[in-house]
Order: C-alpha cells, then structure tokens, then sequence
C-alpha cells in the first residue's frame, strides 16, 4: 500500500464539519435536531468511505468492467447523492447547513477550502512517475492552485478587502474545476468510449488504494462544501439586497464578513 494523506483528509474534513456543528448548537445556532442530521450524514458518508476503500482494496476498482463504466461521471457522485438528497427533501436538514455555514466565520471556510493545496501530493507522485501525469497536470494542478487561492482568500476576507461576492466566485471555480471538468478527464484515461491518453502508469491508478478515497469521497466532499457555501453567501446577499432601500441601487459591503455574520446571528 503505497502512503498517502488522503485518508487524513477525509478524517480532517469528518473532525471539522462535526466540530461546526458542535460549535453551532453550543451558541444555540442550531438544534439538537439539526445537530443530529450532520451526524446522521457523516456516519453515511463515513460508511460509504469504508465500502470504497474495501472496494479499492480487493481490486473491484481495477476490473474492466469497471474502468470502462465511465467512473469519473457516476462514482463521484455517491457522496453527493447521500448529501443533496436529504438537502432536497428536507428542509431542517437545509436549515442546519445553512445556520452552520452563517456561523462559521467566512475566511475560516475559505481557509478550509485551501486546504485543497495538498493536491501537490498527487502532482509529485504524477511527475516523478508513481502517478498518472495526465491527471497530476490537468485536474490535480488546477486543484492546487484552487486551494492557493482559498487560503489566499481567508487572508482577504479577514482583512476585510474582499467580501461575500469574491467567495462565491471562488467556490463556484473551485466547483467546476471538477464538475464537469475534472468528472470527464477521469474517464479520457481509461478503458471506455471517452478513452484518448495513453500513458504508463495511467489513470487507473487513481482508483488504487488509499487514492481511490479522492475521486470517491474527499473530493466530492470539497465540491459539496463550495455549492452549498455558494449557495448560502448568494441566499444572504439577496436578503441584505432587499431589505435595504431600494432607492439606493447599490448594495454595500462591510468591511469585516466575518464580524457580519455574527451580528446577524
């Protein structure tokens, strides 16, 4: 089994969503309710990740079948599902996530964000030749540079020179650097109909254990978070859009987000 920080990721990301949500009910931001949801999603979540790593493990992602069952456009998005469809049909489900989000200061989700950074891993396995250099270049560099960005970002947004518009522009970058993009170019690199690059070693090495968890969980849980942090910043400047005078034409932003947030609550 070759070492690899992406289990590590994902025990990062399951530590810190809990530890918002645990923070959001302690200041009363959000109820026992909507506290038990966030569990119930990351013990699915978690359930999924130990199944995909079993899978990973007894080669079932490295059958033919597989490999030519465009992967990159449908195993991507099992912890999507188990995430969006409780967000559709429920609507304390979307409370919670949207009471926690406002809770959470903004540049400390940008800065969580950043930690997509760790992407370099995958581009030195790629051009040192243990990885696939196709993907390290074209879906594993924009990552990195994405996650640049973020932490570049958190340091903005707590100084107060960007606001609310500039996160949501970033996190819908950050969402289309693997949707559709990265979703597709998976599948160039492997047996199938969209099959184009050749190369040794080639993309089936992404599904090997313990790599196989980022195209299965870390990454899409990354995408989860920029659609619903997007989604929620657009929802709020809206609000503050319409309750201010119309008469004025433009919106104004505070300096501090962050300080915003918490007035708000």
């Amino acid at each position: 089994m070759k070492l690899s920080l992406v289990p590590l990721l994902f025990l990062i990301q399951c530590v810190v969503i809990y530890r918002a949500a645990q923070s959001a009910y302690q200041e009363k931001q959000i109820n026992l309710g909507h506290k038990k949801w966030i569990g119930i999603i990351l013990a699915f979540i978690g359930i999924w990740g130990i199944l995909s790593s079993w899978l990973a493990i007894n080669d079932f992602y490295a059958g033919q079948r597989f490999l030519s069952s465009l992967p990159g456009l449908w195993i991507t998005q099992i912890p999507v599902l188990i995430v969006m469809i409780p967000w559709i049909f429920s609507q304390n489900f979307r409370v919670a996530i949207g009471l926690i989000i406002s809770h959470i200061p903004l540049h400390r989700i940008m800065a969580f964000e950043g930690l997509r950074v760790l992407a370099i891993g995958g581009i030195f396995k790629g051009f040192s030749g243990e990885f696939s250099l196709f993907y390290a270049q074209f879906v594993g560099m924009p990552d990195f540079i994405f996650g640049v960005v973020s932490l570049l970002a958190a340091v903005l947004i707590y100084q107060g020179v960007w606001n609310e518009r500039a996160a949501v522009a970033i996190n819908w970058i950050g969402f289309l650097i693997i949707v559709p993009f990265g979703m597709v170019l998976i599948n160039v690199g492997l047996p199938g109909p969209l099959h184009m690059i050749y190369e040794s070693p080639g993309l089936e090495t992404i599904f090997q254990f313990p790599m196989a968890l980022a195209p299965t969980l870390v990454v899409p849980v990354f995408v989860l978070i920029n659609s619903l942090v997007a989604w929620e910043l657009i929802q709020k400047c809206r609000t503050r859009e319409n309750q201010e005078d119309p008469s004025s034409g433009f919106t104004t932003f505070p300096t501090n987000p962050a300080s915003t947030i918490k007035q708000n609550q």
